[in-house]
């Protein structure tokens, strides 16, 4: 008794906390600091559930992107970016990477839909990561 009685004091504990209001606000405070490299939206690939993004390298140096790291961003009324819970991972690093060589770009399909669903409408943005820096890439749906 004492054991289940335990179990579903736990199970509330970790609902209440998870349904917090401040609990899907952005990790990602400054984007976009990995001097020559960008991110923009593949012209007329934006779906519901995934969207093609190419990444620039114009540095001198190659980069590298974590290739399985996303995040899926949705701006509120208050101006704030909340990440979609579907996307928050904690420990989404692999032990490998994918090279972006210096002067060149590639495109990387980001398909959202088996984590999250897909997105309505409004301003949402991609998270990536290259050498180790939230590079994102705004959109409107």
């Amino acid at each position: 008794m004492r054991k289940r009685l335990f179990a579903v004091l736990m199970l509330l504990t970790l609902a209440l906390t998870a349904c917090g209001g401040d609990d899907y606000t952005t990790v990602f405070t400054d984007v976009n600091t990995v001097e020559g490299v960008t991110m923009a939206l593949k012209q007329d690939t934006l779906k519901g559930s995934r969207a093609t993004f190419i990444l620039t390298n114009d540095s001198d140096e190659d980069v590298y992107l974590d290739p399985v790291e996303f995040h899926l961003e949705k701006k509120n009324r208050d101006g704030v970016w909340e990440e979609n819970i579907g996307t928050r991972v904690s420990e989404w690093k692999r032990d490998t990477t994918e090279t972006i060589p210096a002067g060149t770009s590639i495109e990387r399909e980001v398909d959202w839909k088996g984590l999250c669903g897909s997105i309505n409408s409004g301003e949402h943005r991609v998270v990536l990561i290259v050498n180790d820096q939230p590079i994102a890439c705004e959109f409107e749906k």
